[in-house]
């Protein structure tokens, strides 16, 4: 039953003075606030399990936070390898995102305290209670009032810091309440997200590995034949690298690896879908990408590896890369197995001709654009 509709009861009208004397609407007033604000809560918390992505959580507390107050500084400290202690730093002003580095390489340190203040705390306990006062040193260009662990199964997943409210206001319990609330939510994705990513990435070196580049390839092939579109797929290779090893150490060849992934990253686009696809190989698909536009993207990773100089332990490491390259023709019935093989001949192909070449393949035969040592 409504409330308006106990309103009309007589009772209730006998009885007003004495039930407004003893705040029963006030009291009514509040829960309707309450249950308002509790329903906008799960709103919230559906969407934020829609979000794919930290970026799009990231932006989306943003966007819940701008509605009920701006905070000063918001920083979001996130560990994005557990194991590795890889740390992500989003920096907002005025809920705007600016740039600012924290001398922070990892959030071991706080495990302990966390382990007994799990849920939204004051800076100043959090500050009083770290013993060791260089490892909050890194904190202090920050002005935080409330600090919020993001704890999950392995660990301490991330740190979230708020300064005060930009109108010099304190927080309001309704307002800390909410805070903690929504950043459960949160928290929750994004330790989906990170566990997602560790399921589909390299550990090394952070690109996508085997089992989602084929995923991703046998979904671009539907998509390419229905939109009668071409895609390209790319396989490559480091020269030598059997040599390399016994010469530098699998240390060194590590080191190598992860410069080629790192630079792999930068010459290629966003849309791109870089895979390490074991050892020393790397695939990549190129979508909507005819083969000349292929093969000059193919020459541009192949001469960026070429110039790549890698520093590690006072030597300039540098090698090379041979690429194999295959376009998908949507008119045709060929699979992933059928591409992968296709771009892996042209790699060999490469290999036979001299190596840190681009080979394309085409429907027929076998066309090699040659890249000589230069």
């Amino acid at each position: 039953m409504e409330f308006e509709d106990i309103s009309l009861n007589p009772l209730y009208i006998k009885n007003y003075s004495l039930l407004n004397d003893i705040g029963i609407f006030d009291y009514i007033q509040k829960q309707k606030i309450e249950n308002k604000e509790l329903e906008n809560l799960i709103e919230d918390a559906y969407t934020i399990s829609t979000k794919k992505s930290i970026t799009e959580l990231v932006d989306y507390l943003i966007e819940c936070l701008s509605s009920k107050f701006i905070p000063s500084d918001l920083v979001i400290i996130i560990n994005q390898e557990i194991i590795n202690n890889k740390l992500k730093v989003l920096y907002f002003k005025n809920l705007k995102k600016v740039t600012m580095d924290i001398e922070l390489k990892s959030l071991e340190p706080f495990e302990e305290f966390f382990k007994n203040h799990n849920s939204t705390i004051s800076y100043y306990i959090f500050e009083s209670e770290i013993k060791d006062s260089t490892l909050v040193k890194c904190f202090k260009k920050i002005n935080t009032e409330i600090i919020i662990p993001i704890i999950g199964h392995s660990g301490l997943y991330g740190l979230v810091l708020f300064g005060p409210k930009i109108l010099d206001e304190d927080y309001t319990n309704e307002e800390v309440s909410y805070i903690d609330r929504l950043m459960k939510f949160i928290s929750i994705g994004i330790q989906n997200n990170i566990h997602y990513e560790h399921s589909v990435k390299d550990l090394k070196t952070g690109l996508y590995n085997h089992t989602f580049f084929i995923r991703r390839v046998n979904e671009e092939i539907a998509r390419a034949k229905r939109r009668s579109e071409c895609f390209t797929l790319m396989m490559m290779d480091i020269d030598k690298f059997k040599n390399f090893n016994d010469t530098y150490g699998h240390i060194a060849g590590d080191v190598v690896i992860c410069a080629i992934a790192n630079k792999l990253k930068e010459v290629l686009r966003e849309e791109d879908v870089i895979s390490r696809f074991g050892g020393e190989e790397f695939t990549v698909l190129l979508p909507e990408t005819k083969s000349v536009e292929a093969t000059i993207i193919a020459e541009r990773i192949r001469k960026s590896i070429q110039d790549l100089s890698i520093s590690y332990e006072e030597n300039d490491l540098k090698v090379t890369i041979s690429i194999g390259v295959t376009v998908f023709n949507w008119a045709t019935n060929h699979d992933v197995s059928y591409l992968i093989n296709k771009a892996d001949e042209a790699l060999y192909r490469s290999k036979e001709l001299g190596r840190n070449r681009v080979t394309l393949n085409k429907p027929g035969l076998l066309s090699r654009i040659s890249y000589l040592d230069r």
